[in-house]
């Protein structure tokens, strides 16, 4: 495993130590990124690890874990994506493929049933199953906060209802056999991965339109193994399956999406008064241990307007900081709190 990833990156010209930087589907170099000038996503792989999995299928993000299962198999890895360490391992009786969460339940489907399992994640005991009533193999699958999209191999992505009722269907980007693979939704928009291109498209979930598309981590000429997809803990998370066989964090330059995980270290989460505001405004937060926190303020394209806090050490309690902002024109800002290493983001207008 270690001597093909090696023999990948000097295929690639990397050293080992720097990150794959992938700009409008085109590995660029290594290290940081600029966004293009044409305004499309910054697409940056930020960490990489291998998966535990004989071959990696399927991902999904609890808020805090990474799940990931096994292709042909019914084996269940939960993952600390800090430490990449594997917390706890089952083997459910279904679920091959991909993988979503719902804010408490892991769903997954599976490719042999057609099927789709609901799963407690505390012991993946299946609590509910359904069919999604269309011909071809269940594969990737998402959340997007009301409803599931679960894509058909060589078919169409399907938005459903907990019932398995289909609400309708948009087309899968790039005909392929076995396409489509991971889905993740992020920032109103469809994620798809595609195996058969080495490609991951973001998509209007309306219309099945291509907004924009990368080429997968992993993915090299004769070697196109991405599988699952999702997004959670502000990053989108891929796997490449096969002889490759990792998981990849990558950042999608998103900043308007609260953290979705039940935050421990604070209590009252992240509020900004006035809002809107003209001139000053207040920031508010509590934590509930002596936290490692940093607090600074982006635009809308993601830009830093302002750092209220550089990186410190503050004891548990009630915290207020104040953002100047007469030197910020009118718009949209996020004000960006890290406790330790969670991110959350408050969306504030200037007038």
């Amino acid at each position: 495993m270690k001597i093909f990833f090696l023999l990948v990156a000097l295929f690639l010209g990397l050293s080992l130590g720097e990150q794959a930087t992938f700009l409008d589907g085109v590995l660029t170099s290594g290290g940081p990124a600029v966004k293009p000038a044409d305004g499309s996503r910054l697409f940056v792989v930020v960490d990489s690890f291998a998966s535990p999995m004989g071959y990696s299928m399927g991902l999904g993000c609890d808020g805090y874990y990474i799940w990931n299962d096994e292709a042909w198999s019914r084996y269940f890895a939960r993952i600390d994506p800090v430490t990449h360490a594997v917390v706890n391992t089952f083997t459910p009786t279904y679920g091959n493929r991909d993988m979503a969460f719902d804010g408490t339940y892991l769903w997954a489907s599976d490719w042999e049933t057609y099927r789709i399992y609901k799963y407690d994640t505390s012991n993946c005991a299946i609590l509910a199953t359904y069919d999604p009533g269309f011909s071809g193999h269940a594969h990737g699958m998402a959340w997007d906060g009301n409803f599931l999209w679960v894509g058909e191999e060589s078919g169409r992505i399907y938005k459903m209802n907990t019932t398995g009722d289909t609400i309708r269907s948009i087309p899968s980007p790039g005909s392929y056999p076995s396409d489509p693979r991971g889905l993740a939704f992020a920032d109103g928009h469809l994620w798809v991965g595609h195996q058969g291109y080495g490609r991951i498209y973001e998509i209007d979930t309306i219309t099945g339109a291509i907004l924009n598309y990368y080429s997968a981590p992993g993915v090299v000429p004769g070697w196109r193994f991405q599988q699952g997809l999702d997004y959670g803990g502000s990053y989108l998370w891929s796997t490449s399956g096969g002889s490759v066989n990792m998981i990849y964090k990558i950042d999608i330059g998103m900043v308007n999406v609260e953290e979705h995980r039940p935050i421990s270290e604070v209590k009252t989460g992240l509020s900004i008064k006035p809002n809107p505001l003209n001139h000053d405004g207040r920031i508010n937060f509590t934590i509930l241990k002596a936290s490692v926190v940093k607090i600074s303020v982006t635009d809308a394209a993601g830009r830093v307007a302002a750092e209220i806090l550089g990186t410190q050490l503050l004891d548990a309690g009630d915290h207020q900081y104040r953002w100047q902002a007469d030197k910020c024109p009118p718009g949209v800002y996020f004000v960006i709190l890290r406790v330790n290493n969670i991110n959350l983001a408050a969306k504030i207008i200037k007038l």
